[in-house]
């Protein structure tokens, strides 16, 4: 594709890899400067404090709650409602999708150690295996979901990350694991992390560790993210709004889904109403033509994710925009809203209402969002005025 990306950066472990916005926070980005210039331009047709906020940090999800370490109410004013956009690779560029209550699950990060005693690879009865207890853990761990938790009760457990060893002919001391799980409810959590400690301990003992090497696990709070819960109210609200904009066969109810962004952070366990919706971003007839054929197209975090972006930009700047207008109108007495999305916008409370729109993982070719803001002044006109 024309934007795609050609740079090279070296990771973490010293490794050159390609480096792409491979979540779309370029269409976040500049679907913000997009409604802060229709904001500008329609400052008659709405009363308030608009702000916009650059996120850090989604993907490792702690920029959320970084900002609200760094007191962001106390610099900025509490939002009464605060609402976000995301990109989507599940339906064609120029629609939008919402879910109303639980949209995105809640995400614990799980660092577990499984410990034993090094030995040579010929000699095993002289030793306590690591990597074959690691594996009879990750077998173990299938149950906690199918077994323990509710079948009503959404929840996913995964090991994402495994290590252990350096050559093949010697046991090692130990195999370090990174899991991840997502639910719905607290109750669902804490049953899968209970399972974790227990699992991990019975392995343990079921292959004779003394105590003072049983398994280290280790919840990861700070990359950790709570349930992001779309108010029923305000859902109700801005769907209205939505329709109203991009007509009704351009909103389509998306069902939950089991990934986590940190955007609900900031409604402070359900203090702040949120809403979060999808941005279609998909070219239509690439799209229809995989769909064809039984096949999906590459979506976020994939080096394939081709999201088209005229339709998907401006798409994405009406829809924030109508939404901020229609929530900040004097004659109607709503707290303050915050929306955004990867944007978020914000409204104060006092009378006057407010909006704050994020951005996340700000970045991005400025001259591009730029010239695209200055060929398309002329698409807000026929928007966002309710």
């Amino acid at each position: 594709v024309s934007y795609a990306s050609h740079s090279k950066a070296v990771n973490a472990s010293g490794q050159e890899v390609g480096v792409m916005h491979a979540c779309g926070h370029d269409i976040h980005t500049t679907t913000m400067i997009g409604v802060a210039h229709a904001m500008a331009t329609l400052r008659d047709r709405w009363h308030g404090t608009l702000m916009l906020i650059g996120q850090p940090s989604e993907e490792t999800i702690d920029g959320a709650k970084a900002m609200m370490a760094d007191h962001l109410y106390d610099h900025f004013g509490t939002p009464d409602y605060a609402i976000a956009l995301h990109d989507s690779a599940l339906r064609a560029a120029g629609t939008v999708s919402i879910s109303a209550g639980p949209a995105l699950a809640s995400a614990t990060s799980i660092d577990v150690t499984i410990r034993g005693i090094s030995g040579h690879g010929a000699i095993p009865q002289l030793a306590k295996d690591p990597i074959v207890m690691a594996a009879e853990f990750i077998m173990q761990l299938q149950t906690i979901v199918s077994r323990q938790e509710d079948p009503s009760n959404p929840t996913v457990l995964t090991v994402g990350d495994i290590h252990g060893g350096t050559r093949r002919n010697i046991i090692p001391t130990d195999v370090k694991m990174e899991l991840t799980t997502r639910s719905y409810s607290e109750e669902a959590r804490e049953i899968v992390l209970e399972g974790i400690r227990r699992t991990a301990k019975g392995v343990a003992v079921a292959n004779g560790l003394p105590d003072n090497l049983v398994p280290i696990v280790t919840v990861l709070e700070d990359e950790s993210a709570p349930l992001l819960y779309n108010d029923l109210q305000l859902s109700a609200r801005a769907k209205a709004l939505l329709i109203k904009s991009l007509g009704a066969d351009n909103v389509f109810d998306q069902e939950p889904a089991m990934p986590s962004e940190d955007f609900g952070v900031f409604g402070m366990d359900r203090k702040i109403p949120l809403f979060m919706f999808w941005l279609n971003a998909m070219d239509p007839a690439k799209l229809a033509a995989a769909q064809a054929e039984g096949k999906t197209l590459a979506g976020p975090h994939n080096s394939h994710f081709e999201p088209s972006p005229e339709p998907t930009l401006r798409t994405g700047v009406i829809a924030m925009t109508s939404l901020a207008i229609g929530l900040l109108q004097p004659a109607q007495k709503l707290a303050k809203p915050w929306s955004g999305s990867c944007n978020r916008t914000l409204r104060k409370a006092s009378g006057a209402q407010g909006i704050w729109l994020r951005a996340e993982e700000v970045s991005g070719d400025e001259a591009t969002a730029r010239s695209w803001l200055t060929s398309s002044r002329g698409i807000f006109s026929g928007h966002s005025a309710e």
